[in-house]
């Protein structure tokens, strides 16, 4: 997959349990990891198409500028506004395909490794919670059948608010798609309006923001209150809407982060486990996560 950007997320590092461990789990097989991956793989396939759905919509240019200032109460601005609907459900939508995913990757490393024990992998699940106390409290019932090397590699990832968040985060979402639609998606627009010259004047910019397709009046300086439009430029970003653990956080962006998150956790599996390294060779083609912001 080709990378739009280079991405640094410092929370994402987690740390390698069979280095903490300093043994690899005694178990007649390896576990088979290659169903997390194709899961991992299949949200990866959304998050290129929620990308590609994205392209198309703002190909169409969706934006309208007023050509002249319009004088409201006073002051001069140009009315700003979407001549085409944010197709907003469509984004929610595929999101929590791409959520479910990735989440239900990392419930497949337990199950695999329940496997391998001779566990009851109906018993397994990747547990989550607000701090790791929580966290730990979870392990006996949901993690155990894995093994206890699972268990720490379970508390290595720091499934937990304050540990790493964009994982807590990737579940919540899951969490609550699960009831309703992800928190719907919203569109921040950057503008920026070039005015003058065919009025004798200096070209001069104005900026403003679009945000979730409500219209806005972007003002223009003195002098400028009958100046023509001669350029305008639009730089679009979708992202997620509020409430959302990931509030206001660009959505593809984030979404590639959350992929990156899983993969390192199974390749911290396989690694222990002394599997064929996959998701190393996958972390390998992608960008490193960029800082992404997540509300507290």
């Amino acid at each position: 997959m080709s990378a739009t950007a280079h991405f640094l997320l410092t929370s994402l590092a987690v740390p390698r349990a069979s280095k903490q461990s300093g043994e690899m789990e005694n178990t007649s097989a390896a576990p088979n990891f290659a169903d997390a991956i194709r899961k991992v793989e299949r949200a990866d396939q959304h998050i290129r198409e929620f990308a590609a759905i994205a392209d198309r919509h703002f190909a169409r240019h969706p934006w309208q500028v007023g050509m002249v200032p319009e004088r409201r109460r006073g002051r001069y601005a140009f009315s700003v506004g979407e001549r085409q609907l944010f197709p907003d459900r469509t984004f929610s939508l595929i999101i929590g395909d791409a959520v479910h995913n990735l989440r239900t990757a990392l419930d497949y490393l337990l199950s695999a490794c329940a496997l391998a024990r001779g566990g009851d992998i109906t018993k397994t699940e990747f547990p989550f919670g607000p701090n790791r106390r929580h966290v730990v409290s979870l392990l006996a019932r949901r993690v155990r059948p894995a093994g206890p090397l699972a268990e720490r590699l379970v508390l290595a990832a720091r499934p937990y608010t304050r540990g790493n968040r964009l994982l807590w985060s990737l579940a919540e979402l899951d969490r609550r798609d699960k009831h309703r639609l992800v928190v719907p998606t919203g569109c921040l627009t950057n503008v920026a309006i070039t005015s003058g010259v065919w009025n004798a004047l200096e070209p001069e910019m104005s900026a403003g923001k679009l945000i979730d397709g409500r219209g806005t009046r972007i003002p223009v300086p003195p002098g400028y209150e009958e100046a023509l439009m001669v350029e305008a430029r639009f730089e679009p970003e979708i992202i997620f809407g509020r409430g959302s653990p990931v509030a206001r956080a660009p959505c593809v962006p984030t979404l590639k982060a959350m992929s990156r998150a899983v993969l390192e956790v199974i390749d911290s599996f396989e690694e222990a486990h002394g599997a064929i390294r996959f998701a190393r060779q996958r972390l390998k083609t992608k960008p490193n996560a960029a800082r992404i912001k997540v509300t507290h």
